[in-house]
């Protein structure tokens, strides 16, 4: 990884990036048209790409509606899903949220609950003409593969791999897991080409070369994911753990909607309310996982 984590710096400072010589981060400001349309690779096709039709709606009104405290909590529901509003113009105060995280960390599942909580869906700069990035849209995340202004949360696997969209942002959410139990999920999905589907227990004794390499491999590649992310200086970054969404979301949700959010109270508000009902519930899936296949 260092040798790409080199080429891509080169690659940023050639388009006018600077590195951080305190700790090794790339710097890029970014013009406001920059940000309003986000420049695709080679061949994407993201922003022509059937998708839900949902409502739209500004970004002020939706912050503004998040934080109000007046409302009446015996018949407020769960918000429904929008995209934001892109074709009144866009909001100067609209920053992009990167969700960060190594694969198999939990993404989907911290996605799933932003977008009940929120009601806004959630962007990746993933490639959708993937299979497994399309089903993710298909099982309910609208916003996969826009890095646009639609989104406000934009997930990520770089540098672990390359997204299929440039874009820019703001500010950072980490999300970490456990490195036994994401590196023993991501084994899975590669052997089965599903989001849904895992080997039988029985298979790492039949395999266990590869298992072997296999860890070897992504155990290093894991620390240096995050090393990359935890020295990016110059951005503010709100660390996440898988399990403490599991064991803990409402404490857990609460501190991240400040961040996203930008606002240290958020009692007695909208949101608030949105957090407590979410956890009532069983916690969101987009697959249910299958064992043994």
């Amino acid at each position: 990884m260092q040798q790409r984590y080199a080429l891509e710096l080169q690659q940023h400072i050639s388009q006018g990036a600077e590195q951080d010589q305190a700790n090794g981060a790339i710097v890029r400001k970014a013009m406001r048209q920059d940000k309003i349309k986000a420049q695709g690779r080679k061949g994407n096709i993201a922003l022509d790409v059937d998708r839900p039709v949902l409502p739209a709606t500004s970004f002020e009104y939706l912050k503004a509606d998040l934080l109000t405290q007046k409302f009446d909590e015996r018949v407020l529901q769960k918000p429904e899903y929008h995209f934001l509003d892109v074709e009144r113009g866009e909001s100067l105060e609209q920053d992009t949220v990167i969700m960060a995280s190594y694969p198999r960390s939990g993404n989907t599942l911290l996605r799933a609950y932003l977008e009940k909580i929120m009601g806004l869906t959630s962007g990746s700069d993933c490639d959708i003409t993937k299979k497994l990035n399309k089903d993710l849209m298909l099982m309910g995340l609208a916003g996969e593969g826009l890095v646009d202004k639609r989104v406000w949360v934009v997930k990520t696997h770089y540098p672990e791999r390359y997204g299929k969209t440039k874009f820019y942002a703001e500010r950072i959410i980490l999300l970490v897991r456990n490195p036994l139990d994401c590196i023993t999920s991501l084994f899975n999905m590669v052997c089965t080409g599903s989001h849904n589907r895992s080997i039988h227990d029985l298979d790492f004794d039949r395999f266990p070369d590869q298992w072997d390499e296999f860890i070897e491999q992504e155990i290093s590649i894991w620390k240096d994911f995050h090393d990359f992310w935890m020295s990016s200086g110059k951005f503010p970054i709100h660390i996440i753990r898988y399990e403490d969404i599991v064991h803990s979301p409402e404490m857990t949700l609460s501190s991240l909607a400040k961040f996203i959010l930008n606002n240290e109270d958020i009692s007695s508000t909208k949101i608030e309310h949105y957090i407590r009902l979410a956890v009532k519930e069983a916690s969101p899936q987009i697959y249910n996982p299958v064992k043994g296949r």
